[in-house]
């Protein structure tokens, strides 16, 4: 029989159900999270497939790319230009990781799946590391509210782009360095460089926050050593106990400095590197017009001029400032209080700062890498929240209460996102000429040159070479595919479309087919 009181015992039960259930808690949950988004995401892309929705041209694009690379190729994309090497557009040479994928299932929808993969992983990473740190229902709350964040969703609704393969690698990163596991942090990082141009710049941050972490324990003792320096003490001479505080602040400096500053440093060195060299280097080489494709969307040259007005400009006009609110109310604005979110503004101040107003709002894919910074940075906070209110007052109460804000803030938010459209039934609604489509697709011989607009690009893309119609210089195709109806042409569709392709590309076509205001033209043989 135990020996201990009944008090004791129960406690003692009661440690080790809640130790049970956070270990099992820790097992299930990042799974649970990871599949259960993966599965919404994939849905919303299968209804988006099914009625034929293309945003843009960019998933067609990147199939374009994984079809070079799962071929031994070169990243050859003739929807930008005919032999367009779309590593001279931008730099995102570890997407070749991904072509396996593709050579077993050919299909543009792949590419959609892949992503939404890739951020159902992210998902399952950010609850990991949220339920690491922290009890059952916060560490939900963060995973949940995450995956639900409009980053993800807007990167979901406009198909696949290069950055869904760097969110899960800085979710790993970054939660590897919030629990001080510097060369895993430094691992997961670095390929995030190789991702885009501008994603060298984020790692040089991550390296940074790294580097400077290093020194603080090292400031805290050397500040704690200058104070027994200059105290008045019974012992050694004053020359003694500073050579002693010394050799005291050079142990601790050497023993708690080491691994993140030299890794920090290392990084901060790749991320800035790489990025140069792509910049000034690898898209100007690889581009036809050898030049940066890019160069005009930052004004370096004018922010060093007037940097007070580049700072204002941060966050005017009010379009800017809406991003940076939704991004401080994901992270329940508490993630500010991690030194860990000054990763994300590498990306934020080069968006901001940028003339093209595409770059400033919330949708699109652009913010899908700062998500998960946020959501860890959110989870650092709270931590940090918890270990210095004592339990009690007001930083205990945001650390309590943080979680739970950010879940409120992702489902308000959410009800104007792409995933609402889910039990609204606008994404249930059938095309009307989905079978017009399919059969002008099935029309084109697998393999034909094809030029066309929007519309059928993602049908037409693993089948058939295709060219984006009316790109200067493409050799004549086979077949052009023109949608009337298509935003490709605004409200000026061409009429003929077979003399509009004569016209192009100084060859005589013949209509094929003709219906619903979907034009598939044929080049007449000589």
């Amino acid at each position: 029989m135990s020996t201990l009181p009944a008090r004791a015992t129960v406690t003692r039960g009661g440690l080790w159900a809640r130790a049970s259930g956070k270990r099992n808690f820790l097992r299930w949950a990042p799974c649970v999270t990871a599949v259960a988004f993966t599965l919404l995401y994939t849905v919303f892309s299968l209804t988006q497939w099914y009625r034929w929705d293309v945003p843009s041209w960019d998933n067609a694009i990147f199939t374009q790319l994984l079809q070079s690379y799962s071929a031994g190729q070169p990243p050859v994309v003739n929807i930008k230009g005919h032999g367009f090497n779309l590593l001279g557009d931008h730099f995102h040479p570890l997407l070749a990781v991904l072509a396996p994928v593709y050579w077993l299932f050919p299909s543009a929808l792949t590419l959609l799946i892949i992503q939404d993969v890739l951020l159902g992983i992210s998902v399952g990473i950010v609850t990991w590391c949220a339920a690491r740190a922290l009890s059952p229902a916060p560490a939900a709350a963060i995973g949940v509210a995450y995956g639900l964040s409009f980053g993800l969703q807007g990167a979901v609704a406009v198909q696949f782009h290069e950055i869904s393969l760097a969110v899960p690698l800085l979710a790993l990163s970054m939660c590897a360095l919030r629990e001080r596991r510097w060369l895993a942090a430094a691992m997961w990082g670095a390929p995030v460089a190789l991702i885009k141009e501008d994603l060298g710049m984020t790692v040089a941050a991550l390296g940074a926050v790294m580097f400077a972490h290093a020194f603080r324990p090292a400031a805290r003792v050397s500040r704690r050593l200058l104070n027994r320096v200059y105290e008045p003490v019974a012992g050694p001479e004053p020359g003694a106990q500073a050579a002693s505080s010394a050799g005291e602040f050079s142990t601790a400096l050497s023993r708690t400095a080491q691994q993140p500053a030299v890794l920090g440093a290392l990084l901060m060195l790749w991320g800035v590197g790489l990025s140069l060299l792509a910049v000034w280097v690898v898209l100007p080489g690889l581009n036809p017009n050898d030049s940066f494709a890019y160069a005009d969307k930052l004004d370096v040259a004018g922010i060093l001029r007037d940097p007070a007005g580049a700072v204002i400009s941060l966050f005017v006009p009010e379009q800017k400032l809406g991003t940076w609110l939704l991004t401080l109310v994901a992270g329940a604005i508490i993630a500010v209080r991690s030194p860990l979110v000054l990763i994300a503004l590498p990306t934020l101040a080069w968006r901001m700062l940028s003339p093209n107003h595409g770059y400033w709002g919330s949708g699109w894919h652009y913010n899908a890498v700062i998500m998960p910074i946020i959501f860890i940075a959110l989870v650092d906070a709270v931590v940090r929240l918890r270990a210095s209110g004592g339990g009690t007052g007001l930083r205990n109460v945001l650390a309590k209460s943080g979680p739970l804000a950010a879940l409120v803030a992702a489902l308000v938010v959410a009800t104007q996102q792409p995933l609402a459209q889910l039990v609204t039934g606008e994404a249930w609604r059938e095309d009307p000429r989905a079978g017009v489509k399919h059969a002008t697709v099935q029309a084109v011989p697998e393999g034909a040159s094809v030029a066309t607009d929007l519309t059928l690009i993602n049908g037409l893309v693993s089948r058939a070479d295709v060219h984006w119609v009316g790109n200067p210089g493409d050799p004549a195709p086979e077949y052009v595919v023109v949608d009337r109806e298509g935003g490709t042409w605004g409200e000026d569709p061409p009429q003929d479309v077979a003399a509009y392709a004569e016209e192009l590309y100084e060859e005589r076509y013949v209509t094929v087919r003709d219906e619903a205001n979907i034009i598939l033209v044929e080049r007449e043989s000589p």
